[in-house]
């Protein structure tokens, strides 16, 4: 006999962030169909897709930066605790304010630069240099959603300030 178990709460997302997740599923599962595609014509008939393997990385790209907003939303970043021991009480928070403050202007440094691509891609009519597809629409895509991550990182960083407790 089986017994259903309530799905821990932590390990719930928030339902604000689901159809992000489902668009970066679909990202993931397109992603992969291609790529499965274009190895099965290369093998198996000696034909691979001329434009699989541009479209799988236009589909990683869209992944990524989908997936970056969910992680930030959440606040979930993966950490990795070299100097925990070191670093401890008000040093903790302060060296969080820094990781936000590097984060935040390395988000906006970005989106700023896919944003300056796109308008150069955009003028001068570039195409993907493998197949025939306009690369400012992607690129345009990624800036937006690099700059919302800033945006989702200042809130956190506001958070951060905000709280009462010096213990991060």
């Amino acid at each position: 006999m089986t017994t259903e178990q309530e799905p821990d709460p932590s390990e719930q997302t928030e339902v604000r962030w689901r159809p992000l997740h489902l668009l970066v599923a679909i990202f993931i599962g397109l992603m992969l169909l291609v790529g499965s595609l274009d190895v099965t014509m290369r093998y198996a008939f000696d034909a691979p897709l001329s434009w699989g393997g541009p479209v799988v990385g236009l589909f990683l790209g869209l992944t990524i930066f989908s997936g970056m907003i969910i992680v930030t939303g959440e606040d979930e970043h993966i950490t990795v605790g070299l100097l925990d021991r070191w670093i401890v009480g008000r040093r903790r928070k302060i060296q969080s304010i820094l990781v936000y403050v590097v984060s935040i202007g390395s988000m906006f440094f970005i989106s700023e630069r896919m944003l300056a691509s796109s308008l150069r891609s955009y003028e001068n009519e570039n195409q993907h240099m493998m197949i025939d597809i306009s690369v400012w629409p992607f690129s345009a895509i990624f800036a937006v959603l690099s700059f919302i991550s800033g945006l989702l990182l200042l809130r956190n960083l506001f958070r951060l300030l905000t709280k009462r407790d010096k213990a991060v």
